[in-house]
């Protein structure tokens, strides 16, 4: 893998504030640092979180609330969760708020993700059965795991219809 692809990769992933607890070499030129190639104690980078997760497992960083999990967020989550775009704020929203819950366990936010996460799905089963109905501008608020699901579940729909009009035109 080139250093070119290895950016693009790190590019696509979301950030997660960190603060080094030791000097890691060579890990600058991934990070942007333009001084060195190393990373010094207490300095504090946005990383991808992936290789956030793993330097924080490791205890070389500790690592803050992502962006996509404040709390301006999680409380909008609580209010009302069909108003959140999530596809903004991380297009693996749920995919990686339970990576962050796996590091951090934090009984409130995995309560408030999952009603949330129930919520929605409702939302989303509930829409792919009104199939003449327009719902981009709902499907575009939606993270990956649930366009997929909303897709799925609107391909059960349609073939349920399509074969529902096959019987009833037999009948008639």
């Amino acid at each position: 893998m080139s250093d070119q692809q290895i950016e693009e990769f790190l590019a696509k992933e979301p950030k997660v504030p960190v603060k080094f607890n030791h000097d890691v070499q060579g890990l600058g030129k991934y990070i942007g640092s333009t001084k060195s190639n190393n990373v010094a104690t207490n300095q504090c980078v946005e990383l991808p979180f992936y290789i956030a997760a793993v330097l924080f497992k490791r205890r070389l960083v500790t690592m803050d609330r992502p962006a996509f999990l404040e709390n301006k967020v999680i409380n909008a989550l609580q209010v009302n969760p069909l108003n959140v775009n999530l596809r903004i704020l991380c297009p693996q929203f749920y995919t990686f708020a339970i990576k962050y819950l796996e590091l951090y366990e934090d009984p409130d936010l995995a309560e408030i993700l999952i009603k949330s996460k129930k919520i929605r799905g409702l939302e989303i089963f509930d829409r792919a059965k009104r199939i003449y109905e327009d719902h981009n501008e709902f499907i575009e608020k939606l993270d990956d795991g649930e366009q997929l699901m909303f897709e799925k579940q609107r391909a059960i729909c349609e073939d349920s219809y399509v074969d529902y009009l096959r019987d009833f035109s037999k009948r008639s």
